[in-house]
């Protein structure tokens, strides 16, 4: 894997680790209700459970290259196709009237319980395992060893989750009253769209 492709899908894992999404809010209330220093577990969590669905994705790319390298030229037209079905999906989103809400948190807030509210909701979002399978492909090179690539891939992505979740948790304080605002989360929903828009065109002109 070049620099410059590891530089691109960091850019592109940045501007999606900042929308705010189901786990961002998860992290926000144990931000408020818990503190930074027991959020930890709620970041280790979120990556635990990204870790997995990523290796089962890299299990099926694995799998997909055994068969066949047309298969997966196949596959990350697929994958860059969905991310613009994504992006189109969330671009053309309206506003419903209401705004983020920080559900209230059970249990007394020990590291296994968070932990085990993050991983759960982590893993229970199918649609993570089919993000992944879809991203994953466009920068891994399928002349080089895909081992090493798919580390360095899984390793950045952890390493930005757990900051993400942390900035979160941290700064809850500041970000949920903001994000109450159905007109700012449509904002939100707009700019992630178009990434994913971008994203999708960048990685279809790229050379493979």
């Amino acid at each position: 894997m070049s620099f410059d492709t590891w530089l691109l899908y960091l850019f592109a894992i940045l501007l999606i680790a900042v929308s705010p999404g189901t786990m961002a809010v998860l992290s926000m209330g144990h931000g408020i209700h818990y503190g930074k220093s027991r959020s930890i577990a709620t970041a280790f969590g979120s990556v635990s459970s990204a870790l997995i669905l990523m290796m089962a994705s890299a299990a099926g790319l694995g799998a997909l290259l055994s068969a066949t390298e047309y298969g997966f030229t196949v596959l990350k037209w697929c994958g860059a196709a969905y991310l613009l079905f994504l992006g189109i999906k969330l671009l053309l989103t309206r506003g419903d009237g209401k705004g983020l809400e920080l559900k209230t948190t059970q249990g007394k807030g020990t590291p296994k319980q968070l932990f085990k509210q993050a991983f759960l909701v982590g893993i229970s979002n199918p649609k993570d395992l089919l993000f992944f399978a879809a991203l994953f492909p466009q920068f891994i090179d399928i002349s080089a060893p895909q081992g090493p690539q798919l580390a360095i891939l899984a390793t950045t992505w952890a390493v930005v989750d757990f900051s993400f979740v942390m900035i979160y948790a941290s700064m809850a304080n500041v970000l949920a009253p903001t994000l109450k605002s159905s007109n700012r989360l449509h904002w939100f929903d707009r700019t992630s769209g178009g990434v994913f828009v971008a994203l999708a065109a960048i990685l279809v002109s790229r050379e493979n």
